[in-house]
Formats: C-alpha cells, structure tokens, sequence
C-alpha cells in the first residue's frame, strides 16, 4: 500500500494561488452587472467585469467629478458636484501598462521591508563589485 503523501505548506499555498486566479479570470470574464455607457455613442451596453475595473482605473487617473445629491430634512433639495483629483497611483499604473511594465511585486507602503526592485538592485550592485574586486585583483 502506497504512504499517503502529504502537501507542503508551500504546496497548499500555491494550489490555492493557481485557484484564486483561474477563479478571478473568470469573474472578470462576465457581463458587468450594470451596463456602462462606451465612449462613443450613447447607447448602453454591458461589459465585462474587466473591463469595468480598468475604466476605472483611468478614470481615477485622470480625475473626474461626480454628482451627489442633496438633502434637507430627507427631501432632495439639489445635487453638488465632488471633484476627485487624479490619484497618483492609478497614474502610475497606466503609465506603466502603456509602456508595457507589468505591476511591481513591491512591499506594502510603510513596510520597513525592502521592495522587489531595491532587491534587485542590491543583488546587481554586488555582483558588480564582486566583479570589479576580482579584475583588480588581476584574477
């Protein structure tokens, strides 16, 4: 009889990874729940779910005004416009994809861990002086 095997912590963690995303993909896959009105033309039509969160994001990019209603006394009185500042972070996120840089894998603001990038750059900049050390070394 074969020994049962186990899955590593590791192994549960990347199963339930690989799960996660199939089950995102497929999410963002389906018709959005309310219809969106395209850029060209008036007409209503559903999109993906994708495709709302990504309009989304560049609206939040470049800012935009949105109308909130008024109230007095539980009766409408008026609507008032709020005006969101375009937010940086959406700002480098769409530049980065319109130059075809994929998210950084970077450690959460405030964290006193180093970024992914920073990592990188110390892994190079050792290699580098390790390299020059030897050639002055004349090995």
């Amino acid at each position: 009889m074969p020994a049962k095997t186990e899955k590593s912590e590791h192994g549960k963690k990347s199963i339930a990874g690989k799960l996660l995303s199939k089950f995102i993909r497929e999410i963002l896959n389906e018709t959005h729940d309310d219809p969106l009105i395209k850029a060209r033309g008036e007409e209503a039509v559903m999109v993906t779910k994708a495709e709302a969160i990504a309009r989304h994001v560049v609206k939040s990019a470049l800012g935009y005004t949105e109308e909130e209603d008024v109230f007095v006394k539980g009766v409408k009185t008026g609507i008032k416009n709020i005006y969101h500042k375009p937010d940086k972070s959406f700002i480098h996120l769409v530049w980065d994809r319109m130059e075809g840089r994929v998210g950084q894998a970077d450690a959460k603001g405030g964290s006193d861990k180093a970024s992914l990038a920073e990592k990188v750059s110390g892994l190079g900049a050792k290699r580098v002086n390790q390299i020059a050390k030897q050639s002055s070394r004349g090995n």
